[in-house]
């Protein structure tokens, strides 16, 4: 839809340039001069909208004296009755007495050397416009066969020039449809991504990108909420390095300035110029000192409440033309509306792995041993998985399962998990059934579905001789895989009743050696290269 649009404006441009106003009113003067003996003419177009004649336009006349009659010289108020006799007559004399009634003395200064004739220029009818013109004195006062030759050419130049009109304005609704048809499909794109997410720093990457491509300024900034007060959450400048005020995390002073009245007026502020500007607020000083010039601030208003501003920039002045305020402030609502759910969505979320967590502290505090295991785990997991360069939802899975592995031991007697020595052969078949316990536990809770796998696999071995299920290889699920490898680091460096705990460095031996048998090689060698770094930067 997009090639075949502008392949219309390309073709409206063309026949444009062919058939402009200021070529059919050329021709007029010529063959006026021509045909009629005229010595020049000049052409007044009806302003539809407004009613009322617009500047004149002619050619071959002096522009000192066209100056004189850019504007059509009636008398104040008289133009409704010159319309009135131009369609009632045809023409009209301004030395008749009508003429005289209607045109200020300034067309006495012509009268001088000119025999001057109004004729009226009309479409179907319809009069869009009229023609003052001029003949020498020295040559014969127009005829009756004079201005009917006139009439005729006139009419003719009505035509063109209407034809003229029609292909502009055609061009500029060409133009300004696809404008709107941009703004159309790129508002449509920022609803799918921010709306498809409900990650903030998502929505913000989509939202900056977007409005970029839309837009096309110098400057965008991204201010939102944080008690009380705006601090910036994401920027990009593409003109000029951006001072440290106004990058992300960074909280400028803002008193008094563009963004400053978005946000406590609830209104769009724009600057057109901050060129000539004295005693700019510190914010658009900063700004203006970066190389802006115009500047346009947009609150970012949900639900009546004011959530932010957004904040555009460019280094020209009267950069941002209506239709940019209506883009802007489209995506502005959108922006607003996409982060309080993703802050709803948060909040919820943190409730969740807030009553998880009390859950998996319940285990823990069973032993004083094991205090703080699970959370251990959750993080040495989580950390795993994001160095294998899983994506969000699966790192979310490893960690949850991470702090839940062990739910099923709060249906393991005490003693058992207290006993100062290491577990027995004979008590180890009620401790192999805390996994299961565990999804019989969590298996209730739709928003664990997916986390039950790495709960209830996590002590398969990769040889296959581990349980519940003896799962081989890769078919165990990989967030259990990560799991094991989490689980059998912080037990080994934690200390317990019947052992030391391990140095790291022993630690990492220790799943190198069990590499293929017990664990995920890939998963090993990907935990160790990530410890290893860790510990060379502390």
């Amino acid at each position: 839809m997009g090639e075949k649009f502008s392949e219309i404006v390309e073709e409206t441009e063309k026949r444009a340039r062919i058939a402009h106003v200021d070529n059919a009113v050329l021709s007029l003067c010529r063959l006026l001069a021509k045909m009629a003996g005229c010595s020049w003419a000049i052409v007044y177009l009806l302003d539809r909208e407004r009613r009322e004649f617009t500047q004149g336009r002619s050619c071959d006349f002096p522009s000192a004296r066209l100056d004189l009659l850019k504007d059509i010289p009636l008398m104040p108020g008289k133009a409704p009755l010159l319309k009135k006799l131009l369609r009632e007559r045809g023409h009209l004399l301004p030395d008749e007495p009508a003429g005289a009634l209607l045109f200020t003395p300034l067309l006495n200064r012509f009268k001088e050397e000119f025999n001057l004739l109004v004729v009226p220029m009309k479409v179907n009818n319809q009069m869009t416009g009229a023609a003052l013109v001029a003949r020498a004195l020295v040559q014969q006062p127009f005829s009756g066969s004079d201005i009917g030759l006139i009439q005729d050419i006139v009419a003719n130049a009505a035509l063109a020039v209407s034809y003229s009109t029609l292909l502009d304005e055609s061009l500029d609704l060409a133009v300004d449809m696809g404008r709107r048809l941009d703004i159309i499909f790129a508002l449509d794109e920022i609803n799918k991504a921010i709306s498809s997410s409900l990650s903030r720093e998502k929505i913000i990457a989509s939202a900056m990108q977007n409005i970029e491509r839309l837009i096309q300024c110098d400057l965008v900034v991204l201010f939102g909420t944080e008690n009380g007060s705006l601090s910036i959450m994401a920027s990009a400048c593409f003109s000029a390095e951006l001072p440290h005020e106004l990058k992300s995390g960074a909280r400028p002073e803002l008193g008094g300035s563009c963004v400053d009245q978005a946000y406590v007026k609830g209104e769009s502020c724009y600057i057109s110029s901050l060129r000539d500007l004295k005693k700019l607020p510190y914010l658009d000083n900063l700004l203006r000192e970066t190389g802006m010039q115009s500047l346009i601030a947009i609150p970012m208003v949900s639900k009546e409440k004011v959530n932010g501003v957004l904040l555009l920039g460019d280094c020209d002045t009267d950069r941002f033309m209506q239709d940019d305020v209506f883009a802007v402030e489209k995506i502005a609502g959108q922006i607003a509306v996409a982060l309080v759910n993703a802050n709803l969505y948060e909040d919820l979320e943190n409730l969740f792995i807030g009553t998880v967590a009390s859950l998996a502290n319940a285990i823990d505090a069973k032993s004083a041993w094991t205090k703080g295991h699970s959370e251990r785990v959750m993080r040495v997991a989580g950390d795993l998985a994001r160095a294998l360069k899983l994506d969000e939802a699966t790192i979310e899975r490893v960690k949850i399962g991470g702090l839940l592995h062990d739910i099923g031991k709060i249906g393991i007697i005490e003693a058992l998990l207290e006993k100062p020595e290491k577990i027995a052969e004979d008590d180890f078949p009620p401790m192999r059934l805390h996994p299961e316990k565990g999804v019989a536990i969590l298996a209730p809770i739709e928003q664990l579905k997916g986390v039950l796998p790495g709960i209830l696999h996590h002590h398969e071995r990769y040889d296959g001789t581990g349980y519940p299920d003896q799962l081989k290889g890769e078919a165990i699920p990989l967030e259990a895989r990560i799991i094991t490898v989490a689980d059998s680091f912080d037990a080994m460096v934690s200390v317990r009743p019947y052992k030391k705990g391990y140095t790291v460095e022993d630690a990492l031996q220790e799943l190198q050696r069990c590499a293929g048998t017990q664990f995920d090689p890939v998963v090993v060698a990907c935990f160790c290269d990530h410890m290893k770094q860790k510990l060379k930067r502390l």
